[in-house]
């Protein structure tokens, strides 16, 4: 993901206004490219207690979280894998201080680093290593883990695990990164894991222990772990309290830190007891196509002139009021090395919107809505959670201005995402972190908990396949990102799913309380913001 720290919001509303104009109605897109502004003196660098907002996010083990950002990150302060990656994807060191490659690149020895402990105090060996391999394939975790091309994993010592591929894989390492260790001495009597909350089911090797949990209140605490392997944490207790309203706990110290809009920075801009922090990222919100639900949106023409009917400018401008950037047809962020310019970007034209649907037999009989000869309306339920609640109202009005009935439902969010997963929608509108996925418009392995398939939609285009799995084995730059550029053609061509912006994020805190948060990741929650491992 990008993100760059700013800690001013004029270059976010340049940035906005840059937005508005490249994309949407009459605009072509194009990259943006940010500079760090100058940093302001260093307040407090470590704290005693850091309160966060709260919210249930299931219990912080490998297999019982809530599949989203905020309870894999509160399973992070837990739980350690072999090797882990910076905000660049460059893999780090973890729970493996050493590792080498064998030359053909089908072997992989790691050495584990030495006297690191479990919270409970028993020692961390090899053999745990090699017992979360085996569980997690017998029982999936949350974040599904593709051990596909693993050939085999074995303990040569306490301190030394060998891994065997059944081919060279040069994203092995990064996956690796899902495999979250967990104890053996806990977990090899652990039948049910998706029902295994007891206090040890939060036993891990990671910087804070987790003393107190409330499913019904959302509560959480963690306390720095005197055992962790990597640096001191900054911070002896993390809590996530329940608050009614983010801004009003934060104005009343209730909570340390929060995410604000731009029309509620005036608040906390020029005043020295705050800091502001803004952030470039790729989580995004898109629109999802079923074409199992509604065969009719399997034809491309179709969904290109919902594309064309929906105003990506005016979504940027009143959902978000300029903090973010208009999306990608091909998906990827614009600043990603990756992205391809050059793909169909539909900005905004209503009347080419109209002459697709006219040649697809949809005519306008009176009434406003468009219908086929059949005399069916082309009319959809959207299906939308709070959050974009009234980003589905506005894409409601938008198609209504070329014949297209949209419904609006509303749900809570965990609905959304059950519902998403199982493919019960007709158009939906999702987002999440992993908004540069290309993966699940593909019949290639299996994709996040949270995103739904090609399978679950009905999309289905071999060449798509075929140029992903080529990218995921091409170990050229100069290849990979010709592959990637002309899957990216394709994707934005047929448009599965059309991605509608990427979010933006203010964060104020008081730099006098803690003033450790990292300028690059802008979860308030990430690890990084408390321990640098």
């Amino acid at each position: 993901m990008l993100r760059k720290h700013l800690a001013i919001i004029v270059m976010l509303l340049l940035i906005g206004a840059l937005s508005l104009f490249l994309f949407g109605c009459g605009g072509d897109q194009a990259g943006n490219d940010q500079k760090p502004a100058a940093a302001a003196g260093a307040g407090q660098q470590q704290a005693e207690v850091i309160k966060l907002a709260g919210g249930d996010w299931g219990y912080p083990n490998p297999y019982t979280y809530y599949p989203r950002g905020p309870g894999s990150r509160k399973t992070a302060l837990i739980f350690d894998g072999l090797v882990t990656v910076d905000a660049g994807e460059k893999v780090l060191p973890a729970l493996a201080g050493d590792w080498q490659a064998g030359g053909d690149g089908l072997s992989y020895t790691f050495q584990l680093r030495p006297g690191v402990k479990w919270h409970d105090g028993r020692p961390f060996t090899a053999g745990d290593v090699v017992f979360s391999y085996e569980y997690a394939k017998r029982y999936p975790p949350v974040s599904v883990i593709d051990f596909s091309g693993v050939k085999k994993m074995a303990a040569v010592d306490d301190r030394t695990v060998a891994i065997e591929l059944d081919q060279p894989d040069p994203n092995f390492l990064t996956g690796l990164t899902g495999l979250k260790i967990i104890p053996r001495h806990i977990w090899e009597q652990v039948t049910d894991p998706l029902n295994f909350v007891a206090p040890e089911a939060a036993v891990g090797t990671g910087p804070y222990m987790l003393t107190d949990y409330s499913k019904e209140h959302g509560t959480y605490r963690y306390e720095a772990n005197e055992y962790f392997w990597g640096s001191k944490p900054r911070v002896k207790v993390i809590e996530f309290v329940p608050v009614s309203e983010d801004i009003l706990a934060f104005e009343q110290g209730e909570i340390d830190r929060i995410s604000v809009t731009p029309d509620i920075l005036p608040r906390f801009e020029n005043n020295p007891e705050y800091r502001v922090m803004q952030y470039e990222t790729s989580w995004a919100y898109r629109l999802y196509f079923n074409m199992r639900q509604r065969p009719e949106l399997a034809d491309q023409a179709l969904r290109q002139a919902l594309a064309y009917a929906i105003d990506r400018r005016e979504l940027v401008e009143k959902v978000e009021r300029g903090a973010a950037v208009a999306g990608n047809p091909g998906v990827l962020h614009p600043n990603n090395p990756l992205y391809n310019s050059g793909v169909p970007q539909y900005s905004c034209d209503r009347q080419k919107a109209q002459d697709l649907l006219a040649g697809l037999g949809y005519q306008d009989a009176g009434g406003g809505v468009r219908s086929n000869s059949r005399g069916e309306k082309l009319s959809f339920t959207l299906l939308a959670d709070e959050g974009s609640a009234r980003l589905a109202e506005l894409i409601k009005q938008q198609l209504a201005l070329t014949g297209m009935e949209v419904n609006v439902q509303v749900v809570d969010s965990k609905t959304r995402d059950a519902r998403f997963l199982k493919g019960d929608f007709e158009l939906c509108i999702n987002g999440s972190g992993g908004g540069e996925d290309l993966k699940e418009v593909t019949g290639v392995g299996q994709a996040r908990a949270t995103s739904t398939t090609a399978a679950v939609i009905g999309y289905q285009n071999p060449e798509v396949d075929r140029l992903y799995a080529a990218q995921e084995q091409e170990t050229d730059p100069d290849k990979r990102r010709q592959l990637m550029a002309e899957l990216q053609q394709i994707v934005a061509e047929e448009l599965p799913k059309l991605t509608l912006y990427y979010r933006n994020t203010l964060a104020v805190h008081r730099p006098a309380v803690y003033d450790g948060w990292s300028g690059e990741i802008y979860h308030h929650d990430s690890r990084i913001n408390f321990v640098a491992d």
